[in-house]
């Protein structure tokens, strides 16, 4: 008899359905504000960092695969698209052979200049010796046709050739830094101008010469 009751009871049991539990309200994941930001980990370690708060009159309630769905509707996830690398069109390679030209050009005009000035002081030293010389000659010339036919026009062609050439000299030395200025209005760098300047390469034989 005892065993007849356990199975009836045991088919009854299994006959009577469960109860339906109630599906929850979804969830709001929100995670505290104040907080540091949490280290990377798992996806476990990042789970139990995660804090939920319901509703409220709804604290007991159970995350569901259901209330999950509920909970990501309308959520859309993105992904950053790296930016493209600039294309490499060239455009600094032309901007450092413009550079390159610009500077050459600029150094062979500065060095001109310098070259200039330095041929017309060598010019006002030789005038300056020959101006001494002819007047030397002049005051130890006893032939008077030859003192004042001779020396005496050739010291004056000398004094009025070295008048012209200081003149010149004083030209030619402010003409490298009008060259130097000009160059830096023109985007020139101050480093282009001091230390030697470069010289230019040999001319071949037979090239045309200029000035």
């Amino acid at each position: 008899m005892v065993v007849l009751l356990t199975v009836w009871l045991a088919a009854a049991q299994a006959a009577t359905p469960p109860p339906p539990t109630p599906t929850p309200s979804p969830a709001r994941l929100l995670a505290n504000r104040g907080e540091p930001s949490p280290k990377a980990g798992s996806l476990a370690d990042v789970a139990r960092r995660v804090k939920l708060r319901l509703p409220e009159g709804e604290n007991n309630r159970t995350i569901t695969n259901e209330s999950v769905k509920a909970l990501a509707a309308g959520v859309e996830l993105t992904t950053a698209v790296a930016a493209p690398p600039p294309a490499e069109d060239g455009s600094g390679e032309e901007a450092d052979a413009e550079e390159a030209y610009k500077r050459t050009l600029w150094q062979q005009r500065y060095r001109e200049a310098l070259e200039e000035a330095e041929r017309a002081e060598l010019e006002v030293r030789r005038l300056e010796a020959e101006v001494a010389r002819l007047q030397t000659e002049f005051y130890s010339t006893d032939d008077p046709a030859r003192r004042d036919g001779v020396v005496k026009p050739a010291w004056d062609r000398a004094l009025t050739d070295l008048e012209a050439a200081r003149e010149r000299l004083a030209e030619a030395r402010s003409a490298p830094e009008r060259v130097r200025d000009e160059a830096l209005r023109d985007g020139a760098l101050p480093g282009w101008f001091r230390g030697p300047m470069p010289t230019p390469p040999p001319r071949e034989p037979g090239e045309a010469g200029g000035g």
